[in-house]
């Protein structure tokens, strides 16, 4: 598996200079690309070496970078949905990477080979097997480093979770989970809404290319940084909460771009970043399974009854049973008890959970080579 580690640089404004000049040597090799319509990530590096002899300044760049603007054309070519790629810009080009050599990192220095040295603010430990690092600049000029590296998946070594969860999403509240915990909403984007609006006039009452247009520009930039970063930061702490506290998570499986169609709620669903919330907790967390969302809402979690109700309604009664549960709750218990069930785990009863809350129905043979699959 491999996980990403991103830090800040701090370039001097040579080192800046030089990697301005990088990027735009990158974008006008993809350029190229394009332009020649080559799909074939082997024609392209075969190409390279022609290239650098029609165009001495390619020199000037590490192979390793060049050859990965090959692969990345030919992953475009790949996943291009339809119509033809377009030409990158200037401001639209804004990575490069180093790939097993040219770099070395070491004394919170960031040594890059045909650039030199970038200082690099390292604020946690790395492992030892770096494969990767690429160097990208921010809308608003920052310059990151994000460092691949290669770690050991934790296996599923054992069937028997002792702290299982189902935690059901939503607008109103970010999560509700079934041990009636409760994450609010921040609405990051929502709340700078006004901000937004003003920064976006400046823009569009400026003359295009002036300085007070650029200006403009880094301003509205910097907004939607502080909103992402807060964002990010949200979802960061609410995913290691789950995975330092449950071994075995569960989720909807929820269609995201399908639900933003309803125009009314679609901000707010792209708000929340469900899926970037998801992806956290699939890397953090020991095993993270989706189930079928599918009237998690309507029926009761005591008794199975249906209970249709509206959006507007927020609290689950149920006429059979008679259990008033929020609906959020009833949800998450829903979720957690279908996600067991697709498992074939059994959930123990209250007075027993301290002990071993999830235990195995072993029942048939079948059973048995079942959670012999799990455990791989």
């Amino acid at each position: 598996m491999t996980l990403n580690y991103k830090f800040r640089l701090y370039p001097t404004k040579e080192q800046e200079l030089v990697l301005e000049q990088t990027l735009d040597g990158c974008r006008w090799v993809y350029n190229y690309f394009l332009d020649k319509n080559m799909s074939s990530e082997y024609d392209m590096n075969y190409a390279l070496t022609e290239l650098k002899e029609q165009h001495p300044w390619l020199r000037n760049y590490h192979s390793k970078m060049l050859q990965m603007i090959a692969k990345q054309v030919a992953a475009a070519r790949k996943t291009a949905a339809k119509g033809i790629l377009s030409y990158r810009k200037h401001n639209d080009f804004n990575a490069f990477t180093y790939n097993q050599s040219g770099f070395r990192l070491e004394n919170n220095k960031l040594s890059l080979s045909k650039i030199g040295s970038i200082r690099i603010v390292l604020h946690r430990k790395l492992p030892v097997n770096v494969k990767q690092v690429t160097v990208c600049r921010s809308k608003t000029g920052k310059w990151y480093a994000v460092v691949a590296c290669d770690v050991l998946r934790r296996l599923y070594s054992t069937i028997i979770y002792r702290k299982p969860v189902g935690i059901d999403v939503g607008i109103a509240k970010f999560c509700h989970d079934s041990d009636d915990h409760t994450e609010d909403n921040p609405q990051f984007l929502t709340k700078m809404l006004r901000p937004l609006r003003r920064a976006h006039r400046r823009v569009s009452r400026r003359q295009t290319g002036s300085s007070n247009y650029k200006k403009a520009k880094h301003m509205l930039a910097r907004l939607y940084e502080r909103i992402n970063n807060k964002r990010r930061d949200f979802l960061h702490k609410t995913s290691t909460y789950y995975s330092n506290r449950y071994d075995l998570i569960f989720l909807e499986r929820l269609r995201v771009m399908n639900m933003a169609k309803n125009h009314r709620l679609a901000r707010k669903i792209l708000d929340a970043s469900w899926s970037t919330f998801k992806n956290m907790l699939q890397y953090k967390a020991n095993r993270v399974v989706e189930v079928e969302p599918a009237y998690t809402s309507i029926d009761c979690s005591r008794c199975g009854h249906p209970v249709p109700k509206s959006l507007a309604v927020r609290t689950h009664a149920c006429q059979k049973c008679g259990a008033v549960l929020d609906r959020d709750y009833n949800a998450s218990i829903n979720i957690l008890q279908r996600g067991l069930e697709s498992l074939m785990l059994l959930l123990l009863p209250v007075e027993r959970r301290e002990v071993t809350p999830v235990e195995i129905a072993m029942q048939s043979r079948k059973q048995e080579e079942a959670y012999e699959f799990i455990r791989r």
